[in-house]
């Protein structure tokens, strides 16, 4: 009898043992089947975002355009220092663009490539949001920019003006909104040459002939030529 219980003994180890290895062998395919499901979700989500980063650059850089389009002095300017100036934003495609408010910077250039950041605040006629929906056509933000008459501004190309670089910046958002890693930043930059207000008409007409052109207190960059020759 003990040579038959000694084997059914071992038979029983035999099959608990391979009970083992086989339950190992299935928890080991399983982690590897979760892992590959995983590892295909993570992906997905990956590529996803991928594509709406895409997607909001290409509406950045093909569907939106930035300028500035008028800059006028503000009644009490010599008491204020104060400029109005308006920031256009052109939606060229027949979709909405949802963008961040934008931000915007401005310097005065004082040397030969070095340039001075003057105040610039929002003009307080626009309800600041967190998001904006841009629908085709132009969109229009109000800005105040501040400039002490005392600043060594360069005389740049064109004489008694004052040569402003604008930097505006602003996040392209998808339509359901801000969600980290699901923004696009879009950075711009324009410059014109803007009449000190310091500066009278009768002093700029003595330097610059504008013929029968009002003296313009501000010009965009494109429209300028070498007023020196």
């Amino acid at each position: 009898m003990e040579p038959i219980r000694n084997y059914l003994r071992t038979m029983r180890s035999f099959f608990t043992a391979r009970k083992a290895v086989t339950f190992l062998i299935a928890a080991v395919l399983i982690g590897l089947v979760v892992d590959y499901y995983v590892g295909e979700q993570q992906e997905a989500v990956i590529r996803a975002r991928e594509a709406k980063i895409k997607q909001l650059e290409k509406q950045a850089f093909y569907m939106l355009s930035v300028d500035v389009r008028d800059i006028r002095e503000t009644r009490d300017i010599r008491k204020s220092w104060k400029y109005a100036a308006t920031i256009r934003i052109d939606n060229v495609a027949d979709e909405p663009v949802y963008i961040s408010y934008p931000d915007v910077r401005a310097f005065v250039q004082v040397g030969t490539i070095s340039w001075m950041e003057i105040p610039v605040a929002d003009a307080g006629s626009e309800k600041k949001e967190q998001m904006f929906k841009l629908n085709s056509g132009p969109h229009r933000f109000q800005r105040i920019l501040t400039i002490n008459p005392k600043i060594p501004y360069n005389r740049y190309l064109i004489p008694k003006y004052m040569h402003i670089r604008f930097l505006v910046r602003m996040s392209v958002l998808p339509e359901s909104g801000f969600k980290e890693g699901e923004i696009f930043e879009r950075k711009s930059d324009s410059y014109i040459y803007l009449k000190p207000f310091w500066i009278t008409e009768e002093e700029i007409s003595a330097v610059i002939d504008f013929g029968d052109t009002k003296v313009p207190v501000y010009m965009p960059i494109t429209g300028y030529r070498n007023w020196n020759n």
